[in-house]
């Protein structure tokens, strides 16, 4: 029977069926695993210490860096979850006003009461 793969393809093959076994060998041996992990430190290192000098240089020309800008959009974050919680409360209150305004006449504000 003949083989329809293109040579390319037949040539491939071959070199990965003799290749394959020794490599995944490699791969799943211990000193693989701990090559790989100190490899993966010293690439989080060398990004954190790219990131810090960044950050100085940017500071240095008082432009905001990367964390600055998310502190400040976290800040913002929790700025706009108190303004709903106190238009919420507003929204309480003047419901409360109205319901006690039905022939009667309200005894407390309209402002909200501060916790």
């Amino acid at each position: 029977m003949a083989d329809d793969r293109p040579a390319w393809r037949q040539g491939f093959d071959a070199i990965e069926a003799a290749v394959a076994p020794r490599l995944e060998g490699l791969v799943k041996s211990e000193q693989f695993q701990i090559a790989a992990g100190l490899v993966s430190a010293a690439q989080r290192d060398a990004q954190r210490r790219a990131e810090r000098t960044m950050r100085r240089a940017l500071h240095l020309w008082n432009l905001p860096a990367g964390s600055d800008v998310t502190r400040i959009l976290n800040e913002l974050g929790k700025l706009q979850r108190d303004v709903r919680e106190l238009s919420r409360r507003v929204d309480e209150q003047r419901e409360e006003a109205s319901d006690g305004s039905n022939g009667h006449r309200a005894t407390g504000s309209a402002r909200p009461r501060s916790s």
